[in-house]
């Protein structure tokens, strides 16, 4: 019988390295649960029994299940498991097979090409190489090694040094380099950071949602940005909108890639809800060495995203599992945030339900920074009744999670702790 290694790689500070060992791994079938090192326990508990690490980067299953956990005829199916999620306070861990992250790279291959305004077809990127400053063990990070693969092109992992340090940071003259919006920002906001930015072909932004306010000021300074949507669950990248039109003032993330298929459904209390087909969803979550399948229907995948579909492309409007309802009104805390993000004087801020007897649940904002609250209210004044908070906090640890997520419960309990009404 056919047996599959199984390996736990816990990366470190040169993710060069771990990409090396990841590809040797990968080439001989294996398995590979990619974490951080503070995830190392919760890692373990979803891939055991069997799993473990001890003394290098890399350790070989040494006792437990060797059964492949996918397999392409006789022969077993290399794949990698990565968490996902965070924003509800409960990791999950996905599958994904080599072969899906593989064909979902490709999926940039002669991207740009969809026909602009004009009725002209968009000419493809000519990107110099492909730049990554995000972690290996998150699916956007491992990507871009897969894309410059497929492209042809040649790849380089950065530092947190080589990024956030002036005199460290290289030149990427008609690369490409993928950043999350809390990057762009703080890059935005460094003394030679637009400068570094505008050398670049195409900037990928995405794993969170792009505040008006962000995406205008990039504009403004002449970004190739290239505002994108994607998921674990869906090996990572499925819109982006072409830099060209961004900077034509085209808003949202952009139309699906090839091997893509989308739809919003509409449900009470919201435009729409996205869903997602594509050949590379992930088969399922690994729970106590389980796997625990994707819930499809027909082949599409239901989000948690409330977004409609443009002619531009794909608009987000928010999650709804985090959607608060506040005097009967569907509130999504994503759009007000966004409305304040790039106030001078605010560092961070986060809109939560409390429940209330009298408004269901009750808007509070959480924030970080100087900013007065006369300045954050006067921001929310032009908002239906219903979408401004009606507290405001001061909170001086706000800060999203490793991942970059929201840990939306850790910080509603906060406020519930912090402020009760009327005080």
């Amino acid at each position: 019988m056919a047996v599959q290694e199984r390996h736990l790689l816990i990366c470190g500070p040169e993710p060069a390295a771990d990409w090396q060992c990841l590809h040797t791994l990968l080439a001989s079938a294996a398995v590979v649960g990619l974490c951080r090192p503070e995830e190392e326990a919760m890692l373990r508990a979803a891939l055991s029994p069997g799993w473990r690490h001890q003394g290098g980067r890399a350790e070989r299953l040494c006792h437990g299940d060797t059964r492949p956990l996918l397999s392409t005829g006789a022969k077993p199916a290399a794949a990698v498991v990565v968490g996902s999620g965070g924003s509800g306070g409960k990791r999950r861990w996905c599958l994904q097979p080599l072969d899906h992250l593989q064909r979902a790279a490709r999926a940039l291959v002669g991207w740009p090409a969809e026909m602009c305004g004009s009725g002209h077809k968009m000419l493809p990127l000519a990107l110099a190489g492909l730049a990554n400053p995000l972690p290996l063990h998150h699916v956007s990070g491992l990507m871009p090694a897969l894309r410059s693969q497929a492209l042809d092109i040649p790849h380089r992992f950065l530092s947190r040094r080589q990024w956030r340090d002036r005199t460290q940071r290289p030149s990427l003259r008609d690369w490409g380099l993928v950043l999350v919006p809390s990057q762009l920002q703080w890059l935005m906001g460094e003394p030679g950071g637009v400068d570094w930015l505008r050398q670049l072909s195409c900037c990928w932004v995405g794993g969170a949602p792009l505040p008006p306010a962000l995406r205008q000021q990039a504009r403004c300074s002449g970004l190739n940005l290239s505002p994108c949507y994607g998921s674990t669950e869906t090996s990572a990248m499925v819109t982006a909108l072409a830099p060209r039109q961004f900077l034509a003032g085209a808003e949202g993330y952009g139309l699906p890639l090839p091997h893509v298929a989308l739809r919003s459904v509409p449900v009470p209390g919201s435009p729409g809800v996205l869903e997602i087909r594509t050949p590379v969803l992930t088969p399922g979550f690994l729970v106590e060495g389980c796997l625990l399948p994707l819930p499809l229907e027909n082949g599409w995948w239901r989000t948690t995203d409330s977004a409609r579909l443009e002619p531009h492309g794909l608009q987000v409007l928010g999650r709804m599992d985090e959607a608060i309802n506040s005097g009967g009104e569907t509130v999504f805390p994503e759009e007000i945030e966004a409305c304040l993000v790039g106030l001078d004087g605010l560092k961070a801020v986060l809109v939560v339900g409390v429940e209330d007897v009298h408004w269901g649940q009750r808007l509070v904002a959480l924030y970080r920074g100087t900013v007065p609250v006369a300045v954050l209210e006067k921001a929310v004044s032009g908002r239906p009744p219903a979408e401004r908070p009606k507290q405001w906090l001061h909170c001086p640890p706000l800060a999203p999670n490793a991942q970059g997520k929201w840990e939306r419960r850790r910080w509603r309990s906060w406020a519930e702790r912090n402020a009760p009404y009327g005080s």
